[in-house]
């Protein structure tokens, strides 16, 4: 059983390897959406939460990414969690905490047009980033090497 359980646990890391990497592509988009609204779109001023849905297709756009990524985050935590995958838990919570920060500012600023809150969002955007970058970064060695271990003892044993 311990073989099946660790062989169930190297594909959930897989898995959410796999996620951390999809989150980091989203996230690269996200950022390109982020950055053509920021030189193409003019807010009129005030709350303007309501009107970002009549009148903005790349702000909409943002805003969907950004939800689909909180998603991602989800994922990727319940699959870290389930591998009891240190490293991908770090990541994990880290990077969907940074994302919610990032998500937040990205509403309040709707509100309120509020430079510092679009400064918010990229430095939830950048931590977010870094986290799942590491994540997927260390959830390649943390396998490889637990693999390597794994082939060794599986010969030793056939050694004897």
């Amino acid at each position: 059983t311990r073989v099946r359980s660790s062989a169930a646990s190297d594909v959930y890391k897989r898995q959410f390897r796999i996620t951390a990497f999809i989150i980091l592509v989203l996230l690269v988009l996200q950022y390109i959406l982020g950055m053509v609204a920021n030189l193409e779109v003019q807010l009129p001023s005030g709350n303007v939460s309501s009107w970002v849905f009549g009148h903005s297709i790349i702000i909409q756009l943002h805003i969907y990414l950004g939800t689909l990524l909180i998603v991602g985050a989800l994922v990727a935590l319940i699959l870290s969690l389930v591998a009891r995958h240190s490293v991908g838990i770090v990541s994990a919570v880290a990077g969907l905490a940074l994302l919610v920060f990032a998500w937040l500012s990205g509403v309040q600023f709707l509100v309120t047009q509020q430079n510092d809150l679009s400064l918010r969002m990229a430095i939830g955007f950048m931590g977010a980033f870094i986290a799942y970058l590491l994540g997927y970064f260390f959830s390649r060695v943390h396998s490889s090497k637990s693999s390597q271990s794994e082939q060794e003892g599986t010969l030793g044993s056939v050694q004897k």
